[in-house]
């Protein structure tokens, strides 16, 4: 294999900016250049924009600055990519200069999806992904004494914004066409303790609504719901998903996904000599095979990661999407990994359900919090395809990660019912309480026992 000499890459987030400072941490004669928009600076924590629009964080301390890339001799680049060429092997920027690479790393993300919706263009209609966003949501909330805020879309995001915003004082009111929060992350039966938390905290759950208007004269002040309802509002903040940024890889000619830019296990578009990952691709997911996407940062950083061991030549195969998350309300923690119940029977696979409770800390120790996690198991298999978290405690949320690896590893229900957790009375719940392995031991009787098994 030639060695690798110019890598250039399009975008500076976490795929562009972990692939160019990874490329260079294991080969620093690679002559690297980050080609980004002409706004952008440093590499910004994307999950700090809820905190910045919410005054809770500056936008200074979420970013690392630009020397995180000098230091390392990469260049720079503030230009807009706005062709690519994959025979001469060049990308031109708006400012028609042109740069020459052996490999091409695409990190171009995604970009908010805004609903065709009467009135979404008038002024306090806002979308939240980069800290310019942030500072016009801060901005406005400040500058308009804002009151009255209606959320759109009660995804882990917009319920996080949800927890944020009710915790500066404002009335929140959240949208959500399905029957309950998170549906992507939670069955309705794990919902219903975060549903009725957030309630009790002053936020207005509508669900199954949509919202079909926005009405004001030069700004928002009134939002319509399929049900007919009025709300007012001083703002409106869409959290309605987000869609790849494929534009420029659509004219290089790279071959386009359902959802997102094809790659192949390796990370390769079409084009074996241009890598991309982070929010850009679809990729399959770990559970059904199918396209997805995988819009979390974690992804996008190990994708970059990858990309830079492989063109080096180290050959590594990128892992099928099990898309972990966590978030919180308040004091509620809720995490998610792999595919819920309710997905699953959409997808016609059967499944074993079990959910067990359990407690932060030692039954003896003060200050202990409950929590609940629960499994779902492919009923042919017997492999963990799922698993929910909902805690009042901050630090068993983290077992998502265990659940998540589980999956990965394609452990099954009798894998699991030998989990053996760290244990210290302030640390972790009684050892004959570990709530993954008992779930698991509760599952498993279901698949042995002559009882009908719960099938979803």
């Amino acid at each position: 294999m030639p060695k690798v000499k110019k890598v250039a890459v399009i975008g500076c987030s976490g795929c562009g900016a972990l692939a160019a400072l990874m490329i260079k941490k294991l080969d620093p004669s690679v002559d690297v250049v980050i080609i980004r928009e002409p706004q952008e600076r440093g590499l910004l924590t994307r999950c700090a924009t809820p905190y910045i629009c919410c005054g809770d964080v500056m936008v200074d301390p979420s970013y690392k600055d630009d020397s995180i890339f000098t230091e390392k001799g990469i260049k720079l680049v503030n230009a807009a990519a706005t062709a690519i060429d994959p025979v001469k092997k060049s990308v031109t920027t708006s400012e028609k200069s042109t740069y020459l690479y052996d490999k091409l790393v695409l990190a171009t993300g995604a970009k908010p999806v805004i609903p065709p919706i009467p009135g979404i263009g008038l002024k306090g209609v806002f979308t939240l992904r980069s800290s310019d966003d942030a500072i016009n949501i801060l901005n406005w909330i400040n500058s308009r004494r804002v009151r009255n805020t209606v959320l759109l879309g009660a995804g882990a995001i917009g319920v996080e914004k949800a927890y944020l915003l009710s915790r500066q004082g404002l009335k929140v009111t959240l949208i959500e066409m399905c029957g309950h929060i998170m549906s992507n992350i939670l069955d309705p039966d794990m919902s219903e303790s975060v549903q009725a938390y957030m309630q009790e905290h002053g936020v207005q759950l509508k669900l199954n609504q949509r919202l079909t208007e926005i009405e004001g004269n030069d700004s928002v002040e009134k939002v319509f719901l399929t049900s007919g309802e009025k709300i007012d509002a001083d703002m409106v903040v869409i959290s309605a998903g987000a869609r790849c940024n494929v534009e420029l890889a659509k004219k290089a000619g790279l071959e386009i996904g359902e959802k997102g830019l094809k790659v192949n296990e390796y990370l390769q578009t079409s084009d074996p000599d241009i890598y991309a990952g982070g929010d850009l691709i679809e990729y399959k997911n770990h559970v059904t095979g199918k396209p997805t996407l995988g819009q979390l940062r974690p992804n996008a950083v190990i994708s970059g990661r990858v990309i830079a061991k492989n063109i080096l030549g180290f050959g590594i195969k990128f892992p099928h999407f099990v898309n972990s998350f966590c978030t919180k309300f308040f004091d509620k923690s809720i995490a998610g990994a792999g595919i819920t119940a309710m997905e699953a029977k959409k997808e016609g696979i059967e499944v074993v359900t079990a959910k067990e409770e359990s407690i932060s800390k030692h039954s003896m120790i003060r200050g202990r919090m409950p929590y609940a996690v629960k499994l779902v198991f492919d009923k042919k298999s017997q492999k963990l395809i799922g698993g929910q978290i909902v805690s009042d405690s901050e630090c068993p949320v983290r077992y998502i990660d265990v659940i998540s690896l589980a999956i990965r590893c394609g452990l099954n229900v009798l894998d699991l019912t030998t989990l053996r957790c760290a244990g210290q009375p302030e640390l972790s719940p009684d050892p004959g309480k570990e709530p993954i392995a008992l779930a698991a031991e509760s599952a498993f009787w279901e698949f042995h026992s002559r009882k009908k098994s719960r099938v979803f």
